[in-house]
């Protein structure tokens, strides 16, 4: 973008246009002066036309003459541009500016088509001269009609005068009405503080009474009624309301449009009071009667009401005490009421089940006298909290003395019962037998103990067999190493070694057991890097050339059986690529990876960065024993091998732990 834009703007690709005039003096200054004025005529003409324009708003087509400014604009900036081409060649940037002029040409020339019929239908000098003569002649016939209304409005009016009601006359098409003076006198309205719009004389009618008087026309005028006639109150200058009786026939034309309605209007206010009155003391005589009656009445309905409502609370307090005093003595727990001052005042047959007592005699009891004397305390400070307000309730275990003298263990619920002045009353116990509970909680907690100390000597016993374990393995391991010095076959001493790093690779799993705290797993990451150390150190590695890199998912804990396996696989593994992968003079990494999906798979990658494996290698027809160990111990885990070895070699091996 930015390439187009300095070629668009460059001057550098062609010549200036003044060599086209072979730079003759004479010539570009008759070019020069030429396309300068003319580039300033044609600036000055648009700024002319918007000026003219705007003074006259009332011009038709004045944005034509906008439209031409900016063809004008547009031409002058063309000439300027080839005065500016005289010296710096930017003919990219002129051919734009007389393409933007041509588009602005033929936009004006579309534009102006269909204008000039419109243009030829302005009327002409001599049309404007016949259609102000004839409006000069409907004026003066209008005069002549105004002054014969004018003679014929003041005989009108005299005849009003002798009327006492007030005419009104409404233009429906103007919405314009006429009140006689009589109308507004009797409101107490000056002629010109009335307007004469329908509108704005309806907002005198009192806004209760609007609706309806807007009803009326309307039905008068879809000829549902033979004449308008309402009654309503309208607005006083003095700012109190008259009653008027308004009448009136509306006028229709040929095609059944109001056109024109006329009325007149009575003030009734005198009429309507005495009316009001009357009405109101013929309500006030009915209310009396009324209240009287329904005084009476309501009388009458309370007394049986009352009645009524005492008889069905009798019968449902009867219905409550059954149902009370069933579901009290039939109760699966014990309940009892307590005085304030310990003695049992209710108590059901299921507390004297557990405690082994009558009511009659548990009636002579306190609630102290049953209690044993270590629960007594806990259990009066809680009294004394539910008496102060400070609890609402409250539960706790304690033990009764029973009448035999034994002791049954119980969950005792109490909540207080108060006047309705918030004075105390008594307090209802809810009384529970766990007495088998305790006991079974008793049996558990022994059999649980029974349990630990099992578990205990198992561990130890467990620790002490993977101690063992690893001893013996050391002293294989031991015994191969006292071996080997009798061996005189290199090859052999190799087998030798190798199978004694095998089973030291082993001894460090039960080891690792051994150490852990969870005797059935380890943590395999620890081992991986005690593993690898061991290796580096038996095959003499240099950890300046040769960097171990470990990844490992701190959260993958192995048990035995799968722990060794894979211990021998990265055995294998990490000793091939210390023996082969990096000859003598070669640095490179080895990288060990495990980590766990939340699908419970684990991963292994054992990798390196060194001269990698033969284009036909195939670990299934080796006849190495350590590829035939890694392949019968990825199939013992029910795993799968995937070995890269395009770039140094890299072995992933996948298996789901059980």
């Amino acid at each position: 973008m930015m390439e187009f834009l300095n070629n668009f703007f460059s001057t550098s690709q062609f010549i200036p246009h003044g060599h086209c005039y072979l730079w003759k003096p004479g010539l570009v200054w008759l070019h020069l002066v030429s396309d300068v004025l003319i580039g300033l005529a044609y600036y000055s003409i648009p700024v002319m036309l918007v000026y003219f324009v705007r003074k006259r708003r009332d011009m038709p087509f004045g944005w034509m003459f906008l439209m031409f400014g900016a063809f004008i604009v547009a031409c002058g900036t063309t000439h300027l541009m080839d005065v500016w081409t005289l010296w710096y060649p930017t003919y990219w940037l002129s051919g734009l500016i007389k393409a933007i002029t041509a588009f602005v040409s033929v936009l004006t020339a579309i534009e102006l088509v269909p204008l000039i019929p419109q243009a030829l239908a302005l009327p002409s000098s001599a049309q404007l001269e016949a259609a102000n003569y004839q409006l000069a002649k409907e004026i003066a016939e209008r005069i002549r009609t105004e002054e014969v209304l004018r003679e014929s409005e003041q005989r009108w009016q005299l005849a009003l005068r002798g009327n006492n009601d007030g005419i009104w006359d409404w233009n429906v098409k103007t919405n314009e009405v006429f009140f006689s003076a009589r109308w507004k006198e009797m409101l107490g309205y000056e002629d010109q503080e009335i307007s004469n719009y329908l509108d704005e004389c309806l907002t005198l009618v009192h806004p209760d009474d609007l609706g309806w008087v807007r009803q009326t026309v309307q039905d008068h005028f879809a000829q549902k009624t033979p004449f308008y006639n309402t009654e309503y109150r309208i607005l006083c200058k003095d700012g109190t309301y008259k009653w008027i009786l308004d009448r009136g026939q509306a006028l229709w034309d040929e095609d059944g449009n109001v056109v024109r309605m006329v009325g007149s209007h009575t003030d009734i206010t005198g009429r309507k009071q005495a009316e009001e009155t009357l009405s109101s003391l013929l309500n006030q005589l009915e209310s009396i009667v009324e209240q009287r009656t329904a005084d009476l009445t309501i009388i009458n309905q309370s007394l049986q009401a009352e009645i009524t409502e005492r008889q069905r609370i009798e019968q449902a307090l009867r219905e409550s005490e059954q149902r009370f005093r069933a579901a009290f003595d039939q109760a699966a727990v014990g309940i009892a009421h307590v005085a304030i001052d310990g003695r049992w005042l209710l108590v059901n047959q299921r507390l004297c089940d557990i405690v082994g007592y009558t009511p009659e005699e548990l009636q002579l009891l306190t609630f102290q006298d049953i209690t044993h004397p270590d629960d007594l305390n806990a259990d009066l400070k809680y009294v004394d909290q539910i008496l102060a307000d400070n609890i609402q309730t409250y539960s706790m275990e304690k033990r009764y003395f029973c009448k035999d003298s034994s002791i049954v263990w119980v969950n005792l619920t109490v909540s207080l019962m108060r006047e309705s002045s918030g004075k105390p009353k008594y307090f209802i116990s809810v009384v529970e037998d766990i007495s088998e509970r305790i006991a079974a909680l008793r049996d558990r907690k022994q059999w649980e103990e029974q349990i630990q100390a099992s578990l205990i000597e198992k561990e130890v016993l467990l620790k002490e067999i993977y101690h063992r374990v690893k001893n013996n393995l050391q002293v294989i391991s031991s015994l191969l190493s006292l071996q080997s010095a009798y061996i005189q076959d290199q090859h052999d001493l190799v087998i030798f070694k190798q199978s004694q790093q095998r089973i030291a690779s082993m001894a460090l799993v039960h080891e690792k057991l051994y150490q852990s705290q969870d005797l059935a797993k380890i943590n395999f990451g620890e081992y991986i890097r005690d593993l690898v150390a061991s290796l580096f150190s038996a095959y003499e590695a240099n950890e300046d050339a040769i960097a171990l890199t470990i990844n490992i998912d701190e959260q993958v804990f192995l048990g035995l059986d799968t722990a060794i396996p894979c211990s021998l696989i990265i055995h294998e593994l990490v000793s091939n690529s210390l023996k082969y992968a990096f000859p003598v003079g070669r640095n490179g990494t080895i990288y060990i990876e495990i980590s766990k999906n939340p699908d419970h798979q684990v991963t292994l990658i054992v990798s390196d960065d060194g001269i990698g494996l033969p284009s036909n290698f195939n670990f299934k027809n080796m006849a190495s024993l350590g590829w035939q160990l890694v392949d019968a111990l990825i199939n013992q885990l029910s795993g799968n091998l995937n070995i890269q070895g395009a770039m140094g070699v890299e072995c992933q091996v996948t298996f789901t732990l059980i």
